[in-house]
C-alpha cells in the first residue's frame, strides 16, 4: 500500500487473545491489513475476546484463515 491508499475494514470475528495472535500472524504474512480491538478495563466483563477487523477487499481470504486457525487450536486443546 502506498500513503494514498485507502482500505475499509470489516468485522472477522472475536477470538481469544491467543487465536487472534495467530490469525493476525497469518495475516500480515499474506499481506493482509487487519486491527484489532482488545476489550478494555471495564468491557471485560461482556466482552470476551479480541474483535478482529480485516480488509473488505479480502475478506474471504481472512474467514479462511480465521477458520483454519480455529480448527487447529480446537483440535490441539
Amino acid at each position: 500500500m502506498t500513503g494514498g491508499d485507502r482500505v475499509s475494514t470489516v468485522y472477522l470475528g472475536q477470538y481469544s487473545a491467543e487465536t487472534a495472535n495467530d490469525i493476525a500472524a497469518e495475516l500480515e504474512a499474506l499481506g493482509i491489513v487487519w486491527w484489532y480491538k482488545a476489550p478494555g478495563v471495564f468491557s471485560r466483563v461482556w466482552e470476551r475476546g479480541v474483535r478482529l477487523f480485516v480488509d473488505r477487499e479480502r475478506l474471504s481470504e481472512a474467514r479462511t484463515i480465521a477458520d483454519r486457525v480455529v480448527a487447529i487450536r480446537n483440535s490441539a486443546g
